[in-house]
């Protein structure tokens, strides 16, 4: 497993400057449609707690918020035979007459939001890297956690499962329409006949999620959150990657971007900033 060093991540100077100008100009179009009583008193009393909010947007974003990256990587036929299951034929032969190897890398971007925000928008982007000169055979993901099949898993907010299982998928244990909650997943022994790894615990929050990318070697995870839960977040993706055995070297080049949020920052959802954090993600590779 790689652990990157937390870092606190803050807007610079400049764009300080254009959050501050976004505000006041949003918040001079707010207020002519406040309403007022005949003194005119509602009217201050709005506009001084816009000014409040204002003001809170802006320090928070001075304090910026704590971002800790982490990567796990895991070489599966090994697993495969360990868990004593056969291999797809399609993996087998890709294994044994193509030179493939494949791994599941769990990548996680853990944001320690103070106990009153929560995200309302977040971005992961991945863009796998390797140093195999024949570009044909580049790293590239052949199953991802959230995919476009699983988007419809996105309607309630629960600590989920995922399992990869004999056929090489990633796959979510259901119970009607909502995924099961991992604690029963992991503690039901029939549910894991004929699973190779998981359950990987999985922390679905209820959203809009837009996933690019699949088969490629940029891919994109977009949420729009519509829950409100607050404090602190993962932002997990899971990838079985098919990878050249001539490889030595194989990385991600990360970003994740978020815009936190109060239940009181929503009048100016429209001009929050996102806060972005880059870094090179290593995949582990086995010998």
């Amino acid at each position: 497993m790689f652990r990157a060093e937390p870092q606190t991540v803050r807007l610079d100077e400049d764009a300080l400057d254009a959050l501050d100008r976004r505000l006041t100009i949003a918040r001079a179009k707010l207020a002519p449609g406040v309403k007022r009583d005949t003194r005119g008193r509602t009217a201050r009393a709005d506009d001084a707690n816009l000014t409040r909010i204002h003001t809170d947007i802006i320090k928070t974003q001075q304090k910026g918020v704590r971002i800790a990256p982490q990567t796990q990587s895991r070489p599966l036929i090994p697993l495969f035979k360990v868990a004593k299951t056969d291999l797809p034929p399609e993996i087998q032969v890709d294994h044994d007459l193509m030179s493939y190897d494949f791994y599941c890398v769990e990548v996680i971007f853990g944001t320690a939001l103070p106990s009153s925000q929560f995200p309302l928008k977040g971005e992961l982007r991945l863009v796998l890297d390797d140093d195999v000169p024949d570009n044909a055979r580049r790293t590239r993901p052949i199953k991802l956690f959230p995919g476009r099949r699983d988007l419809t898993l996105f309607r309630a907010d629960v600590e989920a499962a995922v399992v990869l299982d004999g056929a090489m998928d990633l796959t979510v244990p259901v119970a009607g329409p909502s995924p099961l909650p991992f604690a029963t997943v992991n503690a039901d022994a029939r549910l894991k006949a004929g699973l190779v790894m998981g359950p990987l615990s999985f922390a679905i929050r209820k959203a809009e999620v837009e996933v690019t990318g699949e088969g490629a070697q940029d891919i994109l995870w977009r949420y729009n959150f519509q829950s409100e839960i607050t404090g602190a977040h993962d932002f997990k993706s899971i990838l079985i990657l098919k990878i050249d055995q001539e490889a030595q070297h194989v990385e991600m080049n990360a970003a994740i971007d978020i815009v936190p949020c109060k239940r009181s920052w929503l009048v100016f959802k429209d001009v929050l900033p996102k806060i972005s954090h880059q870094i090179v993600l290593p995949v582990e590779l086995a010998g």
